[in-house]
């Protein structure tokens, strides 16, 4: 009967009881599949305002594994979950670098989110088991000023590094209600402003508040919020809705993760 329970206790719908009502909640939880498995990061990239977006990423089949001839796609979408580009890159270096500007994305100067998948047809040394997570570092640049860099901070989606290709979500988890508060770790007083960059890794909807003022996320969107507000508190019904922040100063600009 303990193993019963204790089952039904980790499916999607126990785990959504259990946020509910705040007992043994669970933030983030993992998955079993019977095939190797590549986790992305939802990445935020921005063109709006002058910015540019710099991402550095490694080749983390051949890094760790000795896996030759692997190959990586990047997805990216626009902030209301628009696919607007997929491409894919082979010969990869063991450190590879991608420059993302309005240019890159057919002119568009706006924000969004992208993925990156390692793929490979010769996976023979990875067992069932393996997990890879490119958690990858960005750098941001506005108007041609030295980049600012942030590692990945979202987990969001994951699939086969097998071609086989079944992408799935809902890594994070999320509550019936906006029972889960978050405070950011951050002073934000001497800044003259700050944006928050949120985005919904989660096949739900996600309702937040800060300051008040009410937010709704459909799944996979992403939301810019602008505030000048000094201690910054999250209430939401997801348990790690945690954003991207840039805070400025005059000519300074500071991106890091919450």
């Amino acid at each position: 009967m303990k193993l019963l329970v204790k089952k039904l206790a980790n499916t999607n719908i126990g785990i959504l009881l259990r946020n509910t009502l705040k007992f043994k909640s669970i933030g983030m939880k993992l998955f079993e599949n019977d095939y190797p498995t590549c986790v992305s990061d939802a990445f935020l990239w921005r063109t709006d305002n002058g910015y540019k977006t710099k991402f550095k990423y490694s080749d983390i089949l051949n890094l760790f594994y000795k896996i030759k001839n692997s190959w990586v796609e990047f997805h990216f979408y626009s902030k209301n979950n628009e696919l607007l580009k997929i491409e894919k890159v082979n010969n990869l270096g063991l450190s590879n670098e991608l420059e993302i500007s309005s240019k890159y994305l057919n002119n568009l100067e706006d924000y969004g989110t992208f993925y990156i998948y390692h793929f490979s047809e010769n996976s023979n040394d990875l067992s069932n088991k393996d997990i890879i997570s490119n958690r990858c570092y960005l750098g941001y640049s506005q108007n041609n000023n030295l980049h600012s860099f942030v590692h990945g901070n979202t987990l969001g989606k994951f699939t086969s590094i097998y071609t086989n290709k079944t992408f799935l979500t809902d890594i994070v988890k999320t509550s019936l209600f906006q029972n889960h508060t978050y405070t950011i770790q951050k002073y934000f007083n001497d800044f003259d402003k700050n944006e928050l960059f949120f985005t919904n890794p989660t096949s739900k909807n996600i309702k937040f508040k800060i300051d008040g003022k009410e937010y709704k996320l459909k799944p996979n969107y992403s939301l810019l919020v602008e505030t000048k507000t000094p201690i910054i508190s999250i209430k939401s019904n997801c348990l790690h809705l945690r954003p991207t922040i840039f805070s400025y100063k005059e000519k300074y600009l500071d991106v890091h993760h919450s």
